[in-house]
């Protein structure tokens, strides 16, 4: 069969010889019959070999196309819809696992082509291809930049202008490898030998190719804005290794690289050859983001152990001494137990509110107009499935309909300012969180106490008009028509028809009472199992037990007043202190 073979190809060289022998001899009897016909058609000819040349430089590298890729592979499912996530994604790192200060790998013919931060931060780099990927098939309910972040920016750092942002996540792309290598030859020098000499050197371009990889991985890191820990990440990279074919004008213009393999090749060639690449390995990696959020994370954000991640507490803390004018009465400790409170919820080593999700209005501050700012603020962060701490220690007030008021600051020259309990909460629950915690250390129903501003008048009012029951149960209600699960622990009760409760200042202590024992409970002193958590059923045995004692001490009936949801009795609060 060989000599078969071997005889047939002779035929066909002989044949083509043969054939090349008439054609030349036609051809001089051309010359002497026409040749001005033959000059006319040299043009033609030269345009025929321009052709030629062009459609064998043309590789069999194609030009990636995203939507059509997206559409025929089918990544997006038909009834996608956005995961209800407010996502940042941070600027690009690099930490190349290929030693990035070579770009010739120990003479491997391994090319490390690596991208400065204008090829990945810059305005048309691959976090900015990344975003627009992401937003143009809406993975995600809004996906932004992380404002004034840089790649060496810390994950802190990045946390907190996330969160600053109203942000639900932080999503960090680190690159991990961004280079090309030579694979193999075809190997097919014969066949080319043959095109070479029997046909034309131009087509012997479309035989022997150099086999070309790409690599371009991508590691995705997601962490919540609330807490040091790691959600999920993924290696985003195509199943298969990216390899192309490649003629010999995509590796350079070396008329006997055919010959040849890329051993030889400077710089110049390996980037032209990436070039080509590159973009082929770029779109296999923002398909393989698409993949990802479809087909993993969608269904990991739906548990309960993501959404706890996610979690975030936040809380508003307002603190407000009455001035002793105006009716409303001279105290003396409630701007410091809300300075206290909020350390303790942001210094908290466990559950605690980030700096960046606690609004504190205390002391002159706490104006209406600051209260009303803040609590918009945390209105912005707080969504169904976050946890919202409300704050209040100073003088509390119900007007004649039964309506509970906190007295603020008192403006130069005017009275002080006092703002309906529930239009604040109105504020707070705007985006329907998933719990609301109200610790309120004032009075409502006691007009001789110090941090209660009633009137005997405006009680008597209420009575007559058929009021009824404690008015902090209606608060929880309206909280509670919203979604939104509802634990109170107030010093005093609201009852309007039952004896007033007053909430007592100690000297001794330098506190309110309820306050100075809220305090301490969240320290530790709560934590009946010692588990180092303090759920909110250890907080108010803590101080159903504390302040009535002390309260007796001082011979008054002051007891506390505490309402735990059912369904947060496990609740744990911004408990001990780092």
């Amino acid at each position: 069969m060989e000599s078969d073979l071997g005889c047939g190809v002779r035929r066909v060289v002989c044949g083509v010889r043969h054939q090349r022998r008439s054609s030349v001899a036609q051809g001089r009897a051309l010359q002497h019959r026409a040749p001005k016909t033959l000059l006319s058609s040299l043009p033609r000819l030269a345009a025929l070999l321009v052709l030629a040349g062009l459609l064998a430089s043309c590789s069999n590298i194609e030009t990636p196309d995203l939507k059509a890729d997206v559409e025929r592979e089918k990544i997006i499912p038909s009834d996608w819809q956005p995961l209800p996530l407010r996502v940042g994604l941070a600027p690009f790192r690099m930490a190349l696992e290929i030693d990035d200060k070579r770009s010739n790998v120990e003479n491997t013919k391994r090319w490390v082509l690596v991208p400065d931060d204008e090829r990945l931060n810059g305005p048309e780099g691959l976090h900015r291809q990344m975003l627009d990927v992401l937003r143009q098939y809406r993975m995600f309910q809004s996906v932004e930049a992380i404002e004034g972040a840089t790649a060496d920016t810390s994950r802190a750092d990045l946390q907190a202008a996330a969160l600053k942002q109203g942000l639900d996540i932080i999503i960090v792309p680190t690159l991990k490898r961004h280079d090309i290598g030579y694979v193999d030859s075809n190997g097919a020098y014969g066949w080319n030998m043959f095109i070479w000499w029997m046909v034309s050197p131009i087509f012997s371009w479309f035989i022997a190719d150099e086999d070309f990889d790409a690599h371009l991985h991508v590691d995705l890191k997601l962490y919540p804005t609330n807490r040091d820990e790691e959600l999920a990440g993924k290696r985003l990279q195509p199943p298969d290794t990216i390899i192309r074919s490649l003629d010999d004008f995509d590796e350079g213009f070396n008329l006997f690289s055919i010959y040849s393999t890329p051993s030889h090749f400077d710089e110049s060639n390996w980037q032209k050859i990436g070039g080509k690449l590159m973009p082929i390995a770029e779109n296999e990696a923002y398909k393989a983001a698409l993949r990802y959020v479809t087909t993993e994370l969608k269904p990991l954000s739906e548990t309960e152990r993501f959404r706890a991640g996610i979690r975030r507490r936040l809380a508003l803390v307002i603190g407000v001494d009455g001035a002793g004018q105006a009716g409303v009465p001279l105290t003396r400790f409630a701007a410091r137990d809300a300075q206290e409170f909020a350390a303790q919820a942001v210094e908290a080593a466990n559950d605690a509110v980030p700096e960046g999700a606690l609004r504190a209005a205390v002391g002159p501050r706490a104006t209406r107009r600051a209260v009303e700012q803040a609590a918009r603020d945390i209105a912005t962060l707080a969504r169904g499935n976050d946890d919202v701490i409300l704050y209040f220690s100073g003088v509390g007030s119900m007007d004649d309909k039964g309506e509970l008021h906190l007295v603020l600051a008192q403006p130069a020259g005017a009275a002080p300012e006092r703002m309906p309990l529930n239009a604040l909460l109105d504020l707070l629950l705007a985006n329907r969180p998933r719990t609301l915690t109200l610790v309120l250390d004032c009075s409502f129903n006691a007009p001789a106490d110090k941090r209660c501003a009633t009137t005997p008048e405006a009680l008597a009012a209420v009575r007559a008009n058929g009021a009824k029951g404690c008015r902090l149960d209606d608060v929880i209600a309206r909280a509670r028509a919203r979604g939104t699960a509802v634990n109170l622990l107030a010093s005093s009760s609201a009852e309007v028809d039952g004896a007033p409760m007053p909430a007592l200042e100690i000297d001794d202590l330098a506190h309110g009472l309820f306050s100075s024992f809220a305090l301490q409970g969240l320290g530790g002193e709560a934590d009946a199992n010692r588990d180092r958590q303090v759920t909110i059923e250890e907080l108010k045995s803590y101080l159903e037990l504390k302040v009535t004692h002390i309260a007796q001490l001082e011979g008054e009936g002051q007891t506390g007043w505490y309402r735990i949801d059912e369904a947060r009795r496990g609740y744990t609060l911004p408990g001990l202190r780092r």
